[in-house]
């Protein structure tokens, strides 16, 4: 109920005046009217999926199998997250994607052997592209790193064929991940 006091019209004051006067009135509590709940879900989700994809790439996530064993090192230089490229006993993943398949002894998995990288470059090339895109829209620039996480029984010329082929694609440097311990005679 509204008092007598509340309806009275101030003197010298339009209708106009009066009622924004009463509008403010009715609405200055000093509360907060209620929270965006839309707006507040948008910036968890933004803020969850950036956290789940940073640590995703995390370079201290690479998981160790039977497949998987880099060389010891004592080495104390810590990782540096960028574009990983993993060479197991049986394929090789640039950024957690099966780019191509590895046969027993190091050799690619392939009908034609003269196009037997052809898939790893399209991979890399898409990936500095994407790189490339973000840069242009705000993200951080392209810098050319790249990870190689190679097992410690991958032969030589399979690692300079990855290499080769990262070079062609606008890599220039490049980071030869190794597992913490003492070194391996």
């Amino acid at each position: 109920m509204s008092s007598p006091a509340e309806n009275a019209e101030p003197i010298g004051c339009s209708d106009d005046d009066f009622l924004l006067a009463k509008r403010k009135r009715k609405h200055d509590d000093g509360m907060v009217a209620g929270l965006n709940l839309t707006a507040m879900m948008d910036i968890f989700t933004i803020l969850l999926v950036y956290l789940i994809k940073v640590y995703a790439d995390s370079p201290e996530s690479i998981t160790l199998n039977d497949d998987l064993r880099p060389p010891s090192s004592t080495a104390p230089e810590n990782m540096v997250p960028s574009v990983s490229i993993l060479i197991s006993k049986s394929s090789i993943l640039v950024d957690q994607k099966i780019a191509l398949r590895v046969l027993p002894g190091g050799q690619i998995d392939t009908a034609d052997p003269n196009t037997a990288y052809a898939p790893l470059a399209k991979a890399l090339t898409a990936r500095v592209s994407d790189i490339k895109y973000i840069a242009d829209n705000g993200g951080s620039a392209f810098n050319g790193d790249i990870m190689i996480i190679a097992d410690q029984d991958t032969p030589y010329d399979l690692i300079s064929n990855v290499l080769y082929h990262a070079g062609k694609a606008e890599f220039t440097t490049y980071r030869l991940v190794v597992q913490k311990g003492a070194a391996t005679p």
